[in-house]
């Protein structure tokens, strides 16, 4: 990138880059978000470069013709180590393919590479950006699942789910610790941490659904609401799903996840996500009852 030089931009500069990023929105979503449907720019951005995040632009013919924003990664739900985080990456069309947005990816990491052992970032599966992270180095971590109440029905009738409790949770959880290295290849976590923050999910205003069998616990899953920081939508998020062994393969799990749905459809709630790690058996499981793919999390370790 000859005659091209990174650098940080002015206060003024901070702020077209902010309209900038809001505009390209319907964009970097991959067609899920449209301009008419999202909040007032102040609103999506309300924290922009305040929490420790940063800038940096590539200058070049007498304009900027990308930017790069970083810094920690803000959501540490399933664990304790900070990550620092890649949140938008852009390079103007007339200049994409040249090595710009490698040489900003670059930048940005080597400003991370002091104060964090891991980067990650999210994207779609093989589109430009995702290329661009592999190619760099970074690795598949986590899958982000979309599901709606148009999920094919279950056949597993013999079952009823209702509303539990939060001590329903632990009437599952002998068998869920009885298998502590399963626990950690599917969730990267310990029972100890995972039993943590469920709990916390529940505390935090998070509801459980059960499925039973006369008297015999078969499932559970536990899910929240929350509102959309790009819209005024009410999204859900299934934080948990567990089937225990000698109900699987006959459809529990499909049936809570589209009981869920029809559930939440009826407080205006139309859409809900699941994340779950890579090629775990957690992400085949989605794929195969029809969830369709939303976006990945990919993550680069840095040596220091």
């Amino acid at each position: 990138m000859k005659d091209f030089y990174i650098d940080r931009p002015s206060s003024e500069e901070s702020k077209g880059i902010m309209e900038k990023m809001y505009y390209s929105i319907p964009e970097s979503s991959n067609g899920k978000y449209s301009l008419s449907e999202l909040r007032p720019v102040e609103e999506v951005y309300f924290d922009f470069l305040e929490r420790g995040d940063k800038l940096l632009v590539l200058r070049g013919q007498g304009e900027i013709i990308g930017h790069v924003h970083f810094g920690p990664q803000r959501d540490e739900r399933f664990s304790s180590n900070l990550s620092g985080h890649i949140y938008d990456l852009y390079v103007k069309k007339e200049y994409r393919g040249m090595g710009a947005g490698r040489t900003l990816l670059r930048s940005a990491l080597k400003e991370l590479k002091p104060f964090f052992q891991k980067i990650t970032g999210n994207t779609y599966r093989f589109g430009t950006g995702w290329h661009m992270l592999k190619s760099e180095g970074f690795s598949e971590k986590r899958i982000t699942f979309s599901t709606d109440k148009r999920l094919s029905n279950s056949r597993t009738n013999a079952f009823e789910i209702f509303r539990g409790l939060p001590e329903d949770l632990g009437k599952v959880f002998v068998e869920i610790s009885s298998s502590p290295s399963l626990v950690q290849n599917q969730l990267q976590m310990t029972p100890s941490e995972l039993f943590f923050n469920l709990n916390e999910i529940l505390d935090s205003g998070g509801k459980i659904l059960v499925c039973r069998q006369d008297e015999e616990m078969a499932g559970v899953l536990i899910y929240s609401v929350f509102e959309d920081l790009m819209t005024y939508s009410l999204l859900g998020s299934i934080e948990f799903i567990f089937v225990s062994e000698r109900f699987r393969r006959i459809g529990i799990g499909r049936k809570l996840i589209l009981f869920l749905s029809r559930y939440l459809s009826m407080s205006g709630v139309e859409e809900s996500f699941f994340e779950c790690a890579f090629e775990s058996d957690y992400h085949l499981w989605s794929e195969t009852i029809g969830m369709k793919e939303f976006s990945v999390l990919l993550e680069k370790k840095l040596e220091n």
